[in-house]
């Protein structure tokens, strides 16, 4: 499925003041959002999506920290 970002890319505000996309962009796009249209859809995988996410969850907070090697680690 493809989305939409609602909130700026980092943070729970808005970025429209950014001037690469605008309100009327979002409007156009929740119109026919998949995950707003699709409901049915979104809840049939929902049980999978957070089993995904509580994986994932779980593997990060058990994995060391990274040391300073990493920072540079697969950066193009």
């Amino acid at each position: 499925m493809e989305t939409f970002r609602y909130r700026e890319h980092v943070g729970p505000g808005e970025d429209y003041d950014a001037g690469y996309r605008t309100r009327e962009d979002l409007g156009a796009w929740a119109a026919t959002d998949p995950l707003i249209v699709e409901r049915e859809l979104v809840a049939r995988h929902r049980p999978r999506i957070e089993a995904e996410i509580d994986e994932a969850v779980a593997f990060a907070e058990a994995s060391p920290p990274p040391d300073a090697g990493d920072l540079e680690r697969d950066v193009v």
